[in-house]
């Protein structure tokens, strides 16, 4: 049951979005922090250990695991960074971006053929609550 009150209300939106996301984790064949490393780097250009650590509030401990295994895969590149020696600067590669773009292509396909199942009325109501959700999460 659906309720306006603010504490059912967050465990209503909790509750159905889980799944959904549990969901779209299993569509991808990189790890959620593998996939978000890579997308940083996509996005924002060639980072250290420590601030890719830092972006994604983890320990440089467990960003070192990921980078290993990203490193591994052919999906980054590890250099010295030219101004500070003991530095690494790692950089996404073409087979990294090829990995965040087939998780996009598989999460995208599957969300949009739930959605498709969905009826109009549905539909409509989901239209209007992407807007919602998107204010909410810049809260």
């Amino acid at each position: 049951m659906t309720t306006t009150d603010t504490a059912g209300l967050a465990f209503d939106l909790r509750d159905a979005l889980g799944p959904i996301y549990r969901r779209l984790i299993a569509e991808k064949s990189l790890s959620i922090g593998q996939s978000r490393a890579l997308n940083r780097l996509a996005n924002v250009g060639p980072a250290t250990s420590a601030a890719l650590a830092a972006s994604e509030h983890i320990t440089p401990q467990s960003m070192a695991v990921i980078v290993a295994d990203l490193e591994r895969a052919g999906r980054i590149t590890r250099s010295a960074d030219p101004t500070d020696g003991r530095r690494m600067i790692i950089e996404i590669t073409e087979a990294g971006r090829a990995a965040v773009e087939a998780d996009r292509r598989a999460t995208n396909t599957w969300l949009a053929a739930a959605v498709a199942s969905l009826d109009d009325d549905d539909r409509v109501a989901l239209a209007g609550a992407v807007d919602v959700l998107r204010k909410l999460a810049t809260r």
